[in-house]
C-alpha cells in the first residue's frame, strides 16, 4: 500500500485574518482506493498507531509565511506524534482555557455516543469578519484534529504575547476577526476508528454499528473500522449537508461506514449543529481539513462569491503548493 499523506493545505487561520473572502466547500470526495504522490506533511502509512511528523513540518504554519516565527506549543496532546483521539482533545481544550483565559469554550451539542461537539472561538466574537475551522469530519481523518488544535494554540499564544505576523499586530488583528474551531466534528466516528467497538460507549449505538457491519460483511473488522468515514449511525456527515443533497449520487443506499448520505438533511446531531453555527455566524471563510488529495477545493456553485473564493484559493495555493482544481 502506497502511503498516504496528510493535506497541509495551509488554508491557515492566520493568512485569512485580514482577508474578506467567502467559504471552501468540501469538493469531490476520494474513494478508498485512490493513491496520491508523497508530499509534506504527516505519513499516516499502514499503521495510523505510529504517525510520524517530518520535521520541517512540526511546526503547522511552517511556509505560510517566509520569515514568520509561529509558536508550536509543548506539552499538549498535539505537540507530539502519537495518535490523538478525542480524550486528548477534551484534555488540550480545557488545559488551554485554563492557559489562555481569552479562549472562549463552549460545545454544541452532544453526539449520540454522549460526546461533546466543542467550539472554541480566538478573537473578537462580535468582529464582521468570522472564520470557521473544522476538522475530522470524516472519522478516519482523525489527525487533522491535531492540525486544528495546533493552529487554536498557536493563535492563543500569539495573542497573548502580542506578536506580530505579516508585520501586523495579532492582538489588533484578532480585535477585528474570530476564529471558530470546532477540531472534531465526528468523534463517535472517531473512536470508532481508532478503538472499535469498543469506543462505542452506549449499548444502543454498537447495536447500531453492528447492524452495519452486518450488513457489509467486511471480513477483517479491523481493517473495517480504520477504513470507517461516517459518524456512528453509518451517515457520512460530508454529504448530509442541504448542499445539492437531493441530487447527491448515494453509493450505497443505507448506512454504512462511508457513503450513505443520510435519510434526510442534517438528519444527523453532528451535522445539523454544525450548519446551525454557519447560519448563525455568517462565517467570511469557512475551513476544512481532509486528508486525500493534496489539493485545493474551493468551488461550490455560482453567484457573487466565486471570484472571492477564487482568490482565496489562490492564497493557499501560494502558501502551500497545492494545486487549485476549478
Amino acid at each position: 500500500m502506497k502511503k498516504k499523506r496528510l493535506i497541509l493545505s495551509l488554508a491557515l487561520s492566520l493568512s485569512l485574518l485580514a482577508y474578506s473572502g467567502f467559504s471552501f466547500a468540501d469538493g469531490p470526495e476520494l474513494d478508498d482506493h485512490t493513491t496520491v504522490n508523497s508530499g509534506p506533511g504527516v505519513a499516516l502509512g499502514k499503521n495510523e498507531n505510529t504517525v510520524s511528523v517530518a520535521d520541517s513540518y512540526l511546526k503547522v504554519y511552517s511556509g505560510v509565511l517566509s520569515g514568520e516565527n509561529v509558536p508550536l506549543l509543548s506539552d499538549y496532546g498535539f505537540s507530539g506524534h502519537g495518535v490523538y483521539g478525542y480524550n486528548e482533545m477534551s484534555a488540550d481544550l480545557f488545559k488551554l482555557k485554563d492557559a489562555y483565559p481569552a479562549l472562549q469554550l463552549s460545545s454544541l451539542g452532544k453526539t449520540i455516543d454522549g460526546r461533546e461537539l466543542y467550539c472554541g472561538i480566538v478573537g473578537n466574537p462580535n468582529a464582521s469578519k468570522k472564520i470557521l475551522v473544522h476538522a475530522s469530519i470524516h472519522a478516519r481523518e482523525y489527525i487533522v484534529t491535531k492540525v486544528a488544535m495546533r493552529q487554536l494554540a498557536s493563535l492563543l499564544e500569539m495573542e497573548k504575547n502580542n506578536q506580530r505576523y505579516g508585520g501586523k499586530s495579532m492582538k489588533d488583528m484578532l480585535q477585528n476577526c474570530a476564529v471558530y474551531f470546532v477540531p472534531m466534528v465526528d468523534p463517535d466516528g472517531v473512536s470508532l476508528v481508532q478503538n472499535g467497538l469498543a469506543g462505542i460507549g452506549s449499548e444502543e449505538v454498537r447495536n447500531t454499528v453492528q447492524s452495519i457491519v452486518a450488513k457489509e460483511n467486511p471480513g477483517d473488522l479491523k481493517s473495517y473500522f480504520r477504513l470507517w468515514k461516517s459518524n456512528a449511525r453509518g451517515v457520512n456527515l460530508n454529504k448530509n449537508f442541504d448542499a445539492n443533497w437531493s441530487i447527491t449520487v448515494d453509493k450505497k443506499g443505507y448506512p454504512a461506514k462511508d457513503e450513505y448520505k443520510g435519510s434526510a438533511v442534517e438528519s444527523e446531531i453532528e451535522s445539523k449543529v454544525l450548519a446551525d453555527l454557519l447560519r448563525k455566524e455568517k462565517f467570511t471563510s469557512t475551513i476544512s481539513y481532509h486528508t486525500q488529495g493534496e489539493v485545493i477545493y474551493w468551488y461550490f456553485g455560482q453567484g457573487e462569491y466565486v471570484p472571492k473564493a477564487r482568490r482565496l484559493a489562490e492564497i493557499v495555493h501560494k502558501n502551500s503548493s497545492y494545486p487549485v482544481i476549478d
